[in-house]
This record gives structure tokens, C-alpha cells and sequence, in this order.
């Protein structure tokens, strides 16, 4: 049976690409009176078959963070997220190359033999008030967030 190690991953330095999307929505896109925030992290969601996952995870986040600039949280089977925000899941709905090659890095270069498969996203956490803030991100997903020929997005719970 496999188990899911998600590993949540955003920058401790101010983040260039959240700052230009929420300029974007605010300046542009009449989001103003809605949108306090954007920030962004990484998912990266690491099946395993075997192994103590909170030794795998430190590994992993070990590899996949680079501590000088950014921080991260370990969930193991689950995804949550804190309150305030809502989070919306970016992801590939074609081949994702990076994806593959941490996969291939975890296993094949450092002896993750026990790794079965990574996926990778992009959190975008909207920091929205005002009434149904899900269907304002539905709306910013679909208008500013996603190039609906490669990607998805999921609006996630709390």
C-alpha cells in the first residue's frame, strides 16, 4: 500500500510571480475591493511504498528546498490548509518533465527505490473577502491562473 508524502514548499523572500499576479488582478482584472493577498507555493506530492515517512520527508524536503530562501511544512496523507485564504491547485493535465525527472532523481541518483511517483503543483493561496470567495477564485483560476490547453485547477477545501 502507498502512502502520499505532500511536501508544501514557498519562499521566505518576497516572491516576484505572486507580487505580479495580484498587481494584475488588482490594476487590471477590477479585483480590488476583494483581493488583501496572493502568495504561491509548491506542491510536490511523493507516493512511496515502503519506509518511515517522516525520515523520507526530511530527506526529501532535504533535496527539494533550499533552505537559504525558502520554507516548508510535511503532510503525510493529507492536504490542508490553514484558514484565511483560499488555496487553488495548479497542476499539468499534460506530461509533467519536472515532475518526472524529481522522480527520477529520488530514485535513480539518491536510492529512493521505495518512491513510486511525484506530481508537482503550484498553490496559489488567494487571500479573498467579500461574498463566495471560491467562486472568485474560480474566476481568477480560470482568467489569470490557468492556460486552459495544459493545465487544471482544483479550488481546495480547508
Amino acid at each position: 500500500m502507498s502512502q502520499e508524502i505532500n511536501l508544501r514548499v514557498w519562499l521566505k523572500i518576497p516572491d516576484a510571480e505572486a507580487a505580479t499576479v495580484k498587481n494584475t488582478l488588482v490594476r487590471r482584472m477590477g479585483f480590488a475591493d476583494l483581493l488583501a493577498d496572493v502568495k504561491k507555493e509548491r506542491l510536490f506530492s511523493i507516493k512511496v511504498d515502503s519506509g518511515d515517512l517522516q525520515e523520507l520527508a526530511g530527506a526529501f524536503a532535504r533535496e527539494l528546498v533550499n533552505e537559504n530562501k525558502e520554507s516548508h511544512k510535511v503532510l503525510i496523507d493529507e492536504l490542508k490548509f490553514e484558514e484565511g485564504y483560499v488555496p487553488v491547485k495548479v497542476a499539468l493535465k499534460i506530461e509533467d518533465g519536472e515532475a518526472i525527472s524529481t522522480k527520477e532523481r529520488l530514485r535513480s541518483r539518491l536510492g529512493f527505490k521505495n518512491v513510486v511517483d511525484v506530481k508537482k503543483a503550484i498553490i496559489w493561496k488567494l487571500y479573498i473577502s467579500g461574498m463566495d470567495p471560491e467562486l472568485r477564485a474560480k474566476e481568477i483560476a480560470e482568467g489569470l491562473l490557468i492556460n486552459p490547453h495544459k493545465d487544471t485547477y482544483e479550488i481546495l477545501g480547508k
